[in-house]
């Protein structure tokens, strides 16, 4: 059975068609950082509530039962920040596999972003990789990897096993 189903014809259409996210491969000293979860805590109140600091989270995002890391990150030299996601590994010495899911041209922008974790089940969304007029229904057997701004923009991810790339699903603006 599919990870996606009910999704409305035309929105699988669209899933079909659109062009995967950029995501690069390869081990996380390619320039990008994690963000320091102690200076999030210190900036902002709504972060405190959380241990990373909505900055990192661990979830199966594609179902192979191991944990894998999202983490918010920052490009220093070429002023990006973005959103890291390094899949789980059963040999700790086998290289990373890691993926930039989000490349923002801020150097600041994870200031104001956060993730976290939603359970698998089914969860409405109003546009697919940027796509318009491509609302509906997505529903998974493993989590999603929320992405957020509070009080404002909010996305979510999931991991496609059958084409090997992550579909972002905006549920807000």
């Amino acid at each position: 059975m599919s990870r996606f189903t009910s999704l409305s014809a035309a929105a699988a259409l669209a899933v079909a068609l659109a062009a995967p996210l950029a995501a690069r491969s390869g081990e996380p000293s390619a320039g990008w950082k994690a963000v320091s979860i102690e200076d999030l805590k210190k900036q902002d109140e709504w972060r405190r509530t959380s241990p990373t600091a909505f900055a990192k989270v661990s979830l199966d995002m594609n179902g192979d039962g191991l944990k894998d890391e999202a983490t918010l990150v920052v490009d220093r030299a070429r002023h990006h920040s973005g959103l890291r996601v390094c899949f789980g590994k059963k040999d700790p010495n086998s290289p990373s596999q890691c993926h930039i899911l989000v490349d923002d041209n801020l150097e600041d922008g994870y200031d104001i972003m956060g993730l976290d974790v939603r359970a698998p089940g089914c969860h409405l969304y109003n546009t697919v990789n940027d796509l318009v007029d491509a609302s509906g229904k997505v529903c998974s057997r493993a989590q999603a990897l929320e992405y957020f701004r509070v009080g404002s923009a909010s996305s979510f991810f999931l991991y496609d096993q059958k084409t090997g790339r992550f579909n972002r699903y905006w549920d807000s603006d």
